[in-house]
């Protein structure tokens, strides 16, 4: 029977095949791998290490990563600096703040495989002279603690490395090459059509096809069919733009792979606008309070979306002394946005990041001034009686150091009384969706039976199952985390499988 996705989304229904004739030549390896990102290049150089031979299909002009944060569970540099993390209590915490959806198989995967992965990154790395320093982000409220554990790499040098290192060992790459469409036989998946400029090849793949495409954001339908919420999100700072657009998910849902439960989870940091709110009091566009702002960055963007409106921003409010405040708050607080989320481990905080950010936004136009509340009110566009109001009555349970509203910790409760006051605009910008296909634990792709589609592998955001209804950031630049894990297993697990060819 035809299912109500089926009947709904255009992307389910695979192309025509591309015809014999349509084929200007066959390229024959062991390895394919679709996709140039952080994922598919740690896959390419560690398949070359284990003696494949490789092609990665990339549909931009050069290979992609982004971002600064990899994460690991454990790994050397943390050990070196002191720092231990029990992956027990990691697991447990982990599916906890993935409502009990993610797959716990797969989240062992990661918590037993992590820090093999990083040190192999960080072995390569060192050799480039590219060693990271030790990310510092953490929050450290009673709720949704984090953990040290992410290295904040320069990403650029990373991807051009993994890249190089790839490419000496005779990883072959193909630029402009879109994978379009997944080839059968007997079951098994063979081959890969690649759109190239001079038309289309066959990738022959002797042991496995990877795919490491990315999300799917960039495709509307898809957003729609498996996390519509990110339709409310005007801002996307994904880059290359437009270049996710589902094409792994598609073509591994084409020979019979299935998605995990909808809605897929995002990664939307509070970033679309100004990123100075920390945890300073929040209003929607009615002036209201709507949350206890000492929470978690994914927390802020989830909640702007749940406000009267539609629109994905709010704004926080601060006065004259917000820079004194945030340095007193930020040991209780801390973590990605509120924030120091570049700052490195055993390094001062300072709030002078955050301080740009407020003078960027002055001159932008995302933070307002004003020496009344009211006025401010005015700038903003909200209701000044509103906000007088609500601003009036959070000052009341600053003095009494006890938030009756929302129950936030008095450690970041601080007034707002000296002009002149700000209000920051902020909110979500989509960055990633870390859904996707099911996958074994030997990142094989599954049928509706679960059965492995022999030959087909799901890495970084194209397999599903690690996280849930959220991307929690239990350690700071887990999806970089995961792609570099996925990418470090899928290789090996891909030839040995292939053995049997």
């Amino acid at each position: 029977m035809e299912s109500v996705l089926e009947r709904r989304f255009s992307f389910l229904t695979p192309p025509a095949p591309v015809a014999e004739s349509e084929i200007t030549e066959t390229v024959d390896v062991d390895i394919v791998i679709a996709g140039a990102g952080l994922a598919g290049l740690v896959a390419a150089l560690r398949a070359s290490e284990l003696g494949a031979s490789v092609a990665v299909l990339e549909k931009t002009k050069s290979w992609n990563v982004r971002g600064g944060h990899i994460s690991a569970i454990n790994s050397r540099l943390w050990r070196e600096a002191g720092v231990v993390n029990d992956k027990k209590e990691f697991v447990r915490e982990w599916i906890g703040q993935c409502g009990n959806r993610a797959r716990e198989e797969i989240v062992w995967l990661y918590a037993n495989h992590s820090e093999e992965a990083m040190d192999w990154l960080l072995d390569h790395s060192e050799a480039h002279g590219n060693t990271p320093r030790l990310g510092a982000p953490r929050y450290v409220g009673p709720t949704y603690t984090e953990m040290y554990g992410a290295c904040l790499f320069k990403i650029q040098n990373t991807g051009r490395h993994l890249y190089e290192d790839a490419a000496k060992l005779g990883a072959r790459f193909y630029f402009e090459t879109p994978a379009t469409q997944l080839i059968k036989e007997n079951g098994r998946v063979v081959a890969v059509i690649g759109n190239t400029p001079n038309g289309f090849v066959r990738f022959r793949a002797k042991k496995g096809v990877i795919l490491a495409t990315g999300d799917i954001h960039g495709d509307k339908e898809m957003i729609a069919a498996y996390c519509p919420i990110f339709l409310k999100v005007k801002n996307s700072q994904y880059a290359p733009a437009g270049a996710n657009t589902g094409d792994g998910h598609k073509m591994g849902l084409w020979v019979g792979g299935v998605m995990e439960d909808n809605p897929l989870p995002t990664i939307m940091h509070p970033q679309g606008y100004n990123r100075l709110q920390s945890f300073f009091l929040f209003v929607n566009t009615r002036g209201e309070r709507f949350m206890n702002e000492d929470t978690w960055c994914q927390a802020k963007s989830l909640n702007v979306l749940k406000q009267p409106g539609n629109v994905d921003y709010a704004y926080a409010i601060m006065d004259a002394d917000w820079r004194e405040q945030l340095l007193k708050g930020m040991p209780y607080s801390g973590g990605l946005f509120n924030d120091n989320s570049i700052s490195v481990y055993g390094e001062p905080f300072t709030g002078e990041r955050e301080q740009m950010f407020l003078e960027t936004g002055l001159e932008n136009g995302q933070v307002q001034q004003a020496d009344t509340i009211e006025e401010l009110a005015e700038k903003i566009e909200v209701p000044a009686h509103k906000l007088r109001e609500t601003v009036d009555t959070y000052n009341k349970m600053v003095e009494k150091m006890d938030d009756t509203q929302f129950g936030k910790r008095a450690e970041v409760l601080f007034p707002i009384k000296k002009p002149p006051f700000y209000a920051s605009k902020f909110g979500p910008a989509m960055l990633a969706v870390t859904g996707g296909l099911i996958t074994d634990t030997r990142l094989r792709v599954v049928d509706k039976e679960h059965r492995p589609i022999p030959g087909l592998y799901a890495i970084g955001n194209v397999a599903g199952g690690l996280y849930g209804i959220d991307y929690p950031t239990l350690i700071p630049g887990n999806s970089h985390g995961r792609a570099l894990t996925w990418g470090y297993l899928a290789a090996k697990d891909a030839l040995e499988d292939g053995k049997e060819n």
